[in-house]
């Protein structure tokens, strides 16, 4: 077994969080270490663990999100930093994601079930509307490790049963990510927690400026 702290850095060393180049590495460091013996090795020393103030901070991160899983971040140096976080769907639950791409390189392992993953070639038009290419669609079956970058497209399919992968995520190299609607073809930008946060501040404190010169 290997602790959290030494996986995530020896992750850090290979230099796939900041150099795609290197993902070879990631993938081969992260199949060899990662397994659902030991996640669930990390999990246990998670919930009997002492430090409370971690416990809130890791707590505060938990999330439906809204691609439509279950999300639990399980380790957590600094607030935009490299991350390690469960991904959970429960017997196909949720419905089909977004068409989407990430701010950040990610490497991603599957502990139990499996999924579709599909990526896009996305192209701009005049109008609002984009074009949407499928050019891959993979079974991710338990034990499948893959990288993938920022800026690229691409969606997840959950199957019939209950599938459960471990994300290894770099910090942040783009300001947003973006997402379309399959059906509709509209792009949207959705910004990170904390730019959004900050944005909500700025124009609270636009209207209540304005308020107090009323």
């Amino acid at each position: 077994m290997i602790s959290m702290n030494d996986f995530m850095s020896r992750i850090v060393q290979t230099g796939a969080l900041t150099d795609p180049s290197q993902q070879a590495k990631l993938c081969r460091f992260v199949q060899e270490h990662a397994d659902l013996e030991q996640v669930l090795n990390w999990l246990d020393q998670i919930v009997t663990s002492s430090d409370e103030e971690q416990l809130q901070k890791l707590s505060t991160l938990m999330e439906v999100h809204p691609l439509g899983f279950e999300k639990y971040v399980i380790w957590n140096e600094q607030l935009d930093g490299p991350r390690m976080r469960l991904h959970y769907w429960p017997q196909n639950k949720w419905p089909f994601e977004s068409i989407h791409d990430h701010r950040f390189h990610f490497c991603s392992t599957i502990l139990c079930g499996s999924y579709t993953h599909e990526t896009y070639e996305v192209k701009q038009t005049d109008g609002e509307q984009v074009e949407l290419e499928l050019t891959s669609s993979t079974i991710m079956c338990s034990g499948d490790v893959y990288y993938f970058p920022a800026g690229h497209f691409h969606r997840v399919l959950p199957s019939e049963e209950l599938t459960l992968s471990l994300i290894i995520r770099s910090e942040a190299v783009l300001p947003y990510s973006r997402v379309i609607d399959p059906k509709t073809r509209i792009l949207r930008n959705a910004l990170g927690a904390k730019t959004k946060f900050c944005n909500k501040l700025r124009n609270l404190s636009v209207e209540l400026q304005v308020k107090e010169q009323i």
